[in-house]
């Protein structure tokens, strides 16, 4: 091996050197490594020596030869001369130089000249990043960056820290020194990498950004309406049917089964529709609707007859891309097949279905009738997907099909994933659904969600051949003190299944049918459902009276008397943060009733646990100030992070985000 130095000089012009510069190099065969001077030594002098080197801090940066090297001099200023102690491996051959930015323009590289050593070689230096920014306004995602060899970089990317996951970028403008990129993508972004790579290099150049500050929408809801599709020209009478809802950056997306009323069954439910609001409330487009999958043409297509009951999530690791697992219907030969498959998209907009399913009846043989030319055996349909709750980085699907022992019966089955949404493990079926429990001989639409004591609901549609008492249906578990599971197959450990409509006493429920719920943030929690009475899809916010039952609000509440404050303004209802943001100590918060009302206020963390209550009495019509000490029930304090503070009354609920420092 041979040991040698790199000496860099500031030239008249620039007096002294930048306070960071990198060292790019390519080989024959092997790498550079930088050698540390001993810390003791390496200060004595005003000339800049290499007194520590970091080993990559990330996959990415291993990739990208990243090898960090702190510099120390004896001088109080910035040094005009340092050198790099780089060891070299025996018989190799190779190019080297040092790129700074300049401190006068930091959109100015600054670069010495090479240095090759035995000889050198031909290669390229690979694309370097030296500074990268970024901007993420609604879904548009920009990245800005200055370095060298831009204009030859083939890939460009941004990618999660540990690469697990990456998105692609549009390059919109380049030059040597500088890149423009693009890509829309609707999630709030954590810590990611931008990753540039040459012809033949991997990700050989690596720049961190930040993530998103956290982007919650800027209306929140107290009540919502109906979502229906209108064609004011064509006279469409166009039924939603099984949906999903998602929130992104910027919007509430959901997305339908159309199902055209003029036509026989068999001639529509072949386009997934989608409209989008900033409210749940107002939904756009108003008239007609977007297209997000389409029944695809050809016969050997698994969904070339219909696409129905979407189902969207995300990945826990960060990853933006939207996972739509859906099921998708396929004529042949006379029989309809029904399947689960998946689409993908990062903007919400455009989705990606892929080639083939994941999950069909063959997946599930311990329950489902794999017999495809009867009736049964084509009922395999409707999944919803979550987060399993038990081992982290896991899904559960349910799934509604045929029984294979209880034929012409429905029941609703389990599958796990172990985190790639794309292969599924059978985990056997939730009897408490099928028609000896329920009554129901077809089921559909299943989804489980918790209530504020940790108790799970499963909520599923249910119906009898020819009868007209298409419902939906809701099972408690029935024993809190039994240790809570969603996919718990004891049927003695779940309430008697109950229509919706019964269980809450709401007689305008008994049109509803494939419910869903969606929970935005603490206090904003809803219950949807497609609603044959009205062709709409009807969301409903849910108001917990008790752990256990709660109330739906279907509209919004009655107009109220507005108080008038001491300065003669008029008051409303509304809850606000007063004093420094972010806190570090207590939060002071300001609760405003324009009437006399029992109000409730309480704080929550982000997996929505109640962490303290700090009022629960009838206040007077005016203005109260009240203080949180920043400690949970129990008196400790709690930890540094992000909480919400939810003010509750008659007139509706309020919620205030709270960020503490410690």
């Amino acid at each position: 091996n041979t040991r040698c130095i790199l000496v860099v000089q500031a030239d008249s012009a620039e007096v002294t050197l930048p306070s960071w510069w990198q060292l790019q190099w390519v080989a024959d065969f092997s790498g550079v490594r930088v050698a540390a001077v001993d810390s003791s030594l390496a200060c004595l002098t005003d000339t800049a020596k290499v007194s520590a080197v970091d080993a990559p801090a990330s996959p990415a940066d291993s990739a990208a030869n990243q090898i960090t090297a702190h510099f120390c001099s004896a001088g109080t200023g910035m040094a005009s001369r340092a050198y790099y102690m780089l060891d070299l491996i025996g018989g190799s051959k190779g190019n080297l130089k040092v790129v700074s930015l300049s401190p006068a323009d930091t959109t100015q590289v600054l670069q010495s000249n090479v240095v090759t050593f035995n000889g050198g070689v031909v290669d390229e230096f690979a694309p370097l990043i030296l500074s990268a920014t970024r901007s993420h306004v609604s879904s548009e995602l920009i990245v800005q960056a200055v370095g060298l060899g831009l204009a030859i970089a083939t890939r460009v990317q941004i990618a999660a820290p540990d690469t697990s996951w990456h998105v692609e970028l549009t390059v919109k403008a380049r030059s040597s020194t500088t890149l423009t990129a693009t890509a829309q993508v609707a999630a709030d972004l954590p810590d990611f990498v931008l990753q540039v790579g040459g012809t033949s290099q991997g990700a050989s150049s690596v720049a961190h950004l930040a993530a998103d500050p956290s982007s919650m929408l800027t209306v929140q809801p107290a009540c919502v309406d109906f979502v229906k599709e209108i064609n004011l020209i064509t006279r469409e009478q166009i039924q939603p049917k099984d949906f999903a809802i998602v929130a992104s950056r910027d919007s509430f997306h959901v997305y339908y089964i159309r199902h055209d009323m003029n036509l026989p069954t068999d001639s529509t439910e072949r386009v997934i529709g989608h409209k989008r609001s900033r409210n749940l409330n107002d939904w756009f487009p108003t008239e007609n609707t977007m297209t997000a999958i389409i029944a695809r043409t050809g016969t050997n297509r698994w969904d070339n007859f219909h696409v129905w009951a979407p189902t969207i999530i995300r990945k826990s690791n960060g990853d933006p891309t939207y996972y739509m697992l859906y099921t998708g219907v396929q004529l042949r030969n006379g029989l309809q097949i029904q399947r689960i498959g998946v689409a993908t998209s990062t903007d919400l907009n455009i989705w990606t279905q892929d080639t083939t399913w994941v999950y069909s009846p063959d997946h599930a043989p311990s329950w489902a009738e794999l017999d495809s030319t009867s009736y049964s055996g084509q009922q395999f349909r409707d999944p919803f997907v979550m987060a399993a709750v038990d081992t982290p980085g896991t899904y559960l699907m349910f799934v509604a099909g045929g029984s294979r022992d209880r034929k012409p019966r429905m029941v609703v089955g389990v599958a796990r994933s172990t985190g790639d949404l794309r292969v599924w493990q059978d985990r056997g079926a939730l009897w408490n659904t099928d028609a000896v429990h329920s009554g129901a001989a077809v089921i559909e639409s299943p989804h489980a969600f918790k209530d504020p004591s940790g108790r799970w609901s499963l909520y599923y549609t249910g119906y009898n051949f020819g009868a007209p008492n298409d419902s939906a249906f809701v099972s408690f578990q029935a024993d809190d003190n039994t240790p809570s599971s969603p996919i718990d197959r004891d049927t003695t450990r779940w309430s008697p299944p109950d229509t919706l409509y019964k269980a809450l006493g709401d007689e305008t429920l008994r049109f509803w049918h494939g419910s869903e719920y969606l929970s935005w943030a603490p206090g904003y929690e809803y219950i949807g459902a497609y609603d044959d009475g009205q062709h709409s899809i009807d969301i409903a916010q849910v108001s917990w009276r008790t752990p256990h039952t709660y109330a739906l609000y279907d509209s919004c509440p009655p107009a109220i008397s507005l108080g008038v404050g001491a300065s003669g303004e008029r008051l409303k209802f509304a809850l606000s943060i007063l004093g420094a943001r972010p806190s570090r100590t207590s939060v002071a918060l300001l609760v405003e009733t324009p009437t006399r009302a029992r109000v409730w206020l309480a704080v929550y963390d982000l997996l929505g646990r109640r962490v303290q209550s700090l009022l629960d009495q009838e206040v007077l019509p005016g203005r109260l100030k009240v203080s949180w000490d920043g400690r949970g029930a129990a008196g400790s304090a709690v930890g540094p992070g992000i909480y919400f503070v939810r003010l509750t009354s008659a007139a509706g609920q309020r919620v205030a985000r709270v960020v503490l420092l410690r």
